[in-house]
């Protein structure tokens, strides 16, 4: 049986769309009050319990996540869905940005979302809804992008971030410093502080790795100034796209091991492979790759997923893009097929994709004007 998630599955897509809201007061879903300012920090790869479990390099987000708490990312719990899914305020099932890699219905060549769409007119193909950027900007607001440079026109921030104006900053402290400023300077802006740093050493070393550790350091004061230095008429959350978990080596499993009639290609991540076949595979052949993975994973049906609600209401476009089956990792496992994986995604550590509480759970955290504690 497929286990059951939370109710609150996806409510990483209201935030962004609340902030939005704030800046005219209007009702939204996280209940922000009104403010002229808002910014969004959003740092890839910190779920609540890697917060927790490193608690002694960060107790200002501790201190925090104890008060605020948590909201849960949608399925799969990877930066292409959750990223899509923040910057239209709806789930993957209709945004169409249902994994990290897919198979493209259109050529049935598979697809890196974060890093292949090539253009423009491609990348409003792959996620044609309008975003929060435009819809800033239909109300007279401004909404400002602060990343990495080389974030800057690619193909994914075109798909997400339409609309909005690219600032770039290279550090983590040059990003939170120009946030700052921007903050302190006039009203109507909607700021998006993106965080890559955490995600890319817990691949690399993992989320217990002291290069892990530092970066969320840099983190924590980085925020402490932010937050300290911000005007109250100004909101400032923090969240995150996904968790992550340590998967050693000796929890990797190769389907390659396993003759599978039909496969055509394999997508998702590593702890939520996307099996596409040439056509529609027989119960024996989910059965066949259910008893080589053991209780490690499930192996699920697109149409079981869809009808759990796992992907929220789902479109044509969003479905045809989908695979035929899922093995999702249940036990700190990760699964490849050494055909279709690169050789760096076999060296990972730091993993994600699945629905475990750590891969699911991320933080909510307000501040500043957003802060009704004080």
């Amino acid at each position: 049986m497929l286990p059951l998630l939370p109710k609150s599955l996806g409510r990483l897509s209201e935030v962004f769309a609340s902030a939005l809201a704030s800046l005219s007061g209007e009702q939204n879903p996280l209940n922000l009050p009104k403010v002229k300012n808002a910014c969004v920090v959003l740092v890839d790869g910190l779920g609540s319990a890697n917060i927790r479990e490193r608690a002694g390099h960060a107790p200002f987000l501790n201190s925090k996540l104890k008060m605020d708490g948590s909201i849960n990312c949608g399925f799969p719990s990877t930066t292409v869905t959750s990223l899509s899914s923040f910057s239209t305020g709806v789930q993957s099932g209709q945004h169409g940005m249902v994994g990290y890699k897919i198979v493209d219905p259109r050529s049935n060549e598979t697809m890196n979302l974060l890093t292949e769409i090539p253009s423009q007119s491609e990348a409003q193909y792959w996620q044609p809804l309008e975003t929060i950027a435009e819809r800033a900007l239909g109300k007279g607001f401004s909404c400002i992008f602060i990343g990495p440079g080389e974030y800057d026109n690619s193909g994914f921030t075109m798909a997400t971030m339409r609309g909005s104006t690219f600032m770039a900053a290279r550090t983590i402290q040059e990003r939170f410093d120009l946030a700052a400023k921007l903050l302190s300077e006039g009203n109507g802006k909607l700021i998006y502080l993106y965080v890559p740093e955490l995600d890319q050493q817990a691949h690399a070393k993992g989320f217990l790795s002291a290069e892990w550790s530092a970066k969320l350091e840099d983190l924590e004061s980085a925020l402490r100034g932010l937050v300290s230095s911000s005007r109250k008429d100004s909101g400032i959350l923090l969240t995150a796209d996904h968790g992550i978990v340590d998967v050693p080596k000796e929890k990797h499993f190769y389907l390659d091991e396993l003759e599978i009639d039909g496969l055509q290609s394999v997508g998702g991540d590593p702890r939520v492979l996307f099996l596409y076949f040439d056509s529609l595979p027989d119960q024996s052949t989910r059965e066949k790759i259910q008893k080589f993975l053991g209780k490690s994973a499930y192996v699920a049906t697109q149409a079981e997923l869809i009808a759990a609600g796992w992907f929220g209401e789902v479109s044509d476009f969003s479905q045809e893009r989908m695979p035929q089956l899922f093995v999702v990792g249940t036990s700190k496992a990760a699964f490849y097929h050494r055909s279709f994986a690169k050789k760096k995604s076999l060296e990972m550590i730091g993993q994600h994709g699945s629905v475990s509480p750590e891969e699911l759970t991320v933080p909510l955290l307000r501040f500043a004007g957003y802060d009704t504690s004080n």
